[in-house]
């Protein structure tokens, strides 16, 4: 059976590519176009489709995201959607969210257990590679009531590495964020290339299904 990760990853970039020339809204219409195809497809039995490749992604010019949790074995696209001072929100093909301040997560719709907000530190002071502060972040629970769960962060520099991301080679400054609360711990991690710019992180969305991998695979113009 062909996979859902496999063909709403082309499908979704099919999308892209008819709605890549108009507005936010109207390619937010093509990758609506593009899930109904999708689930369409995954219905029927055929041939494996192809993984995502350099050599499809180097077609359009939308930047994008690829985002990945394990825990719900799930891999999906964002594009940018809408921007509100300096937080700026990009949506998946069918109106998940993630709402990013340059780079750092303060706010999901659409998975399930959701960050309503997060107070989280600046870029600048996580490529610093040193220092500490305190994190909160913000959930539903079944209520609908908000709780808070609050945690002390320290943030190191491991050193450089190169990573791949979708067959390309960046060299990057990797840094971790150590996070402990009475919820518990987790760490965040960072690749920055060139200074600020975050190339590959990966940012807890909730402790029960942990972490969403954000890689950028198409830069922004």
């Amino acid at each position: 059976m062909i996979t859902r990760m496999k063909w709403s990853g082309l499908l979704l970039l099919a999308g892209i590519g008819l709605g890549g020339c108009g507005t936010d809204s109207e390619t937010l219409v093509a990758l609506r176009m593009a899930t109904s195809a999708a689930k369409e497809a995954i219905t029927k039995r055929g041939p494996p489709a192809p993984a995502v490749t350099r050599a499809m992604l180097d077609t359009y010019s939308t930047p994008m995201i690829m985002a990945e949790i394990p825990a719900l074995k799930l891999t999906t696209f964002v594009v940018p959607f809408a921007q509100n001072g300096d937080v700026e929100t990009w949506s998946t093909v069918d109106d998940k969210t993630v709402s990013f301040r340059h780079g750092i997560m303060v706010a999901t719709r659409g998975f399930g257990a959701d960050i309503m907000q997060a107070t989280a530190p600046s870029v600048a002071q996580l490529a610093s590679g040193s220092g500490s502060h305190d994190r909160a972040y913000y959930y539903l629970d079944g209520a609908d009531q908000t709780q808070r769960f609050d945690y002390h962060c320290a943030i190191a520099l491991t050193g450089n590495e190169a990573i791949t991301v979708v067959s390309e080679q960046h060299l990057t400054r990797h840094v971790t964020e150590t996070c402990t609360g009475k919820a518990g711990s987790f760490v965040n991690e960072y690749w920055f290339e060139g200074g600020n710019f975050l190339r590959q992180s990966k940012q807890l969305l909730v402790q029960p299904l942990g972490s969403i991998t954000f890689r950028q695979v198409i830069d922004n113009g």
